[in-house]
């Protein structure tokens, strides 16, 4: 009652000063008991791999380096992994990219075939104007443009019966030969197009095989780290385990659930502290397994849950539980699986 403070300020320096160093004390005395808490390392949590695998492995490593069969399976495989790569990769990348930038290019020579054409329509014409030169010109000119040489076929078949007729009959032979080469110079630019239309899908294919062993060595290498070695989740165990706990938690309401506007007492109050803190721990260990507005909304409904944001009534509790429950999507595929 006759207490008088004489120093203010003095005192709130000196409680601040006190009050951080219990901070610096209780953060080291936590430090000590979470370190008597650590688990052992993976080394020794697998000691049988370690003690089967290193030397096995050993082992292979000096028998392949005495030998010196380890360094012709290293250049065989390398020569194979290049010679794939080259295959799979890097040809049908670099066609595709100049089919992309350069376009199409056409192993035929087209000018040579328009050539051939030209050159036969001349070859019938002047033949017609010397064999049939009563002929109508409008029917020597259909024939020429259509490069018909029935009749040139018929003509030639009458006119080898006889010997006189032989200058007639080899002329009659370069036409044919000329109509053959223009059918082939036809069928290679038939070809070049058919092939410009498939070359880019059968680079996609060449590109497929190497699509399908990434993927296949991603699960493989997956399957390892989650199962053999336990590094990890995987992203259906993480919302496995995170349904889990909420589901725990709903339980946990749904039995505290006795009466209009109640709330939770101390104990069950320290336990959904515990389960909201295990989820907080796999949103921050797995935060990769989710995309950044999922951890801003599940952070500020776990906040609302605990009470942070304001009381909060064990009814209130079980409906934010009910929205995150109907929500999440991860939340629906995790207890569509079980």
């Amino acid at each position: 009652k006759g207490v008088r403070i004489s120093a203010l300020p003095q005192m709130v320096n000196e409680v601040s000063g006190l009050l951080d160093i219990m901070e610096e004390v209780m953060d080291i005395q936590r430090a000590r008991r979470l370190e008597k808490l650590k688990p052992p390392s993976w080394w020794r949590q697998h000691w049988f791999l370690t003690a089967v695998g290193a030397p096995s492995i050993g082992y292979i490593f000096y028998t392949l380096a005495v030998t010196g069969d380890g360094m012709v399976l290293l250049k065989y495989m390398m020569k194979k992994i290049l010679d794939f790569v080259q295959e799979h990769v890097v040809r049908p990348c670099f066609a595709m990219y100049q089919e992309l930038s350069k376009g199409t290019e056409y192993i035929s020579d087209r000018a040579a075939r328009d050539t051939a054409v030209d050159t036969l329509k001349k070859m019938i014409r002047s033949w017609l104007d010397e064999t049939y030169p009563d002929m109508p010109d409008s029917e020597k000119t259909k024939l020429s443009d259509a490069m018909d040489i029935s009749l040139i076929e018929a003509t030639k078949e009458k006119n080898m019966k006889t010997i006189y007729e032989l200058n007639s009959v080899i002329r009659m032979s370069f036409i044919e030969a000329q109509f053959i080469k223009k059918e082939m110079m036809n069928a290679l630019v038939a070809l070049d197009e058919m092939q410009a239309s498939t070359n880019f899908n059968m680079n996609l294919a060449a590109i497929t095989p190497v699509l399908l062993l990434v993927w296949a060595v991603k699960r493989v290498s997956s399957f390892i780290v989650y199962t053999t070695f336990k590094w990890g989740k995987s992203k259906e165990e993480t919302y496995a385990s995170f349904l889990q706990i909420l589901t725990e938690i709903e339980r946990l309401l749904i039995m505290r659930n006795t009466a209009e506007n109640c709330v939770l007492d101390s104990d069950d109050l320290g336990m959904l502290m515990l389960h909201l803190h295990e989820l907080r721990t796999i949103l921050w260990y797995e935060r990769r397994r989710f995309s950044l507005n999922i951890l801003r909304s599940v952070t500020e409904d776990l906040a609302e849950l605990s009470g942070e944001r304001g009381a909060v009534s064990v009814q209130q509790q079980l409906l934010i539980v009910e929205r995150m429950s109907r929500t999440y999507r991860f939340l629906r595929m995790a207890a569509s699986r079980e």
